[in-house]
């Protein structure tokens, strides 16, 4: 394998936001590593590469930290290393709190929190002996701040930043991470999210089909990666809320009351 390339290994990337990141990689000829449930909808991401063959195809549960395990050996004897690892897996909620079934919250921690701090601690140590090494974990402006209906996905969310903040600091300056912040982008995230029971929504909300288009928040993450960002938030009026809650905390909770449309669950 010739010294420039780069391998990429990514989670939830048989659609969404990960599909759309496997495909820029593959296009800059990275060596791609391909990681879902839906090891059909990984094929077909791979076939859409310029070249198929830089593509390395690992079904994986990230609540299985013996298939994290098992997976990361084989990267290693593919393709020798790992550059990039992009923690994208996760599952959101729609319910309100008074609704939710214990099990859904623990869910949502096992799939958007614990599978990453799984997935780290197989690769840290990799990480150090190669001298460097990069995660990229996929949080959300829900992991910046709360609204009705999202509190189960907005805790997994905060976790993650004080995870992965610390880790940063630990591992400086050999082990980088970089902590993205979307807002609604176009993807079947809502239709995914979990109800109160724990069974899809099935729908996707008007927020989110109204939202930035997946390859354009794709492009988004690639520049903060490239250079190396420790943060990037984005997306359209919802981005406000990160700035409003740091410096005016008690607005942003009236602004979401008065426009409770725009955040709350839709009927």
């Amino acid at each position: 394998m010739a010294k420039q390339e780069k391998v990429v290994w990514i989670t939830g990337a048989s659609g969404g936001i990960g599909e759309a990141l496997a495909k820029k990689y593959a296009e800059r000829n990275y060596k791609v590593v391909l990681s879902a449930r839906r090891v059909d909808e990984l094929k077909r991401v791979a076939a859409g590469f310029p070249n198929p063959e830089n593509a390395l195809i690992l079904p994986m549960d990230v609540t299985k930290a013996t298939e994290i395990a098992s997976n990361t050996e084989k990267v290693l004897s593919t393709f020798g290393k790992i550059d990039v690892c992009i923690l994208n897996a996760g599952i959101s909620s729609r319910a309100y709190i008074r609704d939710t079934q214990l099990e859904v919250f623990k869910k949502l921690m096992d799939v958007n929190y614990h599978g990453c701090v799984a997935h780290a601690l197989e690769l840290i140590p990799i990480f150090r002996k190669q001298g460097y090494g990069h995660f990229v974990v996929i949080s959300s402006l829900m992991g910046k701040f709360s609204s009705p209906g999202r509190a189960g996905y907005s805790a997994s969310k905060h976790a993650l930043h004080g995870f992965f903040e610390g880790l940063r600091m630990e591992e400086h300056p050999n082990i980088k991470v970089s902590m993205i912040c979307p807002g609604f982008v176009q993807t079947n995230v809502t239709a995914n999210a979990l109800g109160p029971d724990g069974k899809p929504q099935g729908t996707i909300d008007s927020t989110t089909a109204n939202g930035i288009p997946v390859d354009r928040a794709a492009e988004k993450i690639i520049r903060a990666v490239d250079k190396n960002k420790k943060e990037l938030v984005f997306g359209g009026f919802e981005k406000s809320g990160v700035y409003i809650k740091r410096f005016f905390p008690s607005i942003l909770d009236w602004m979401v009351l008065k426009n409770r449309k725009k955040w709350e669950l839709e009927e």
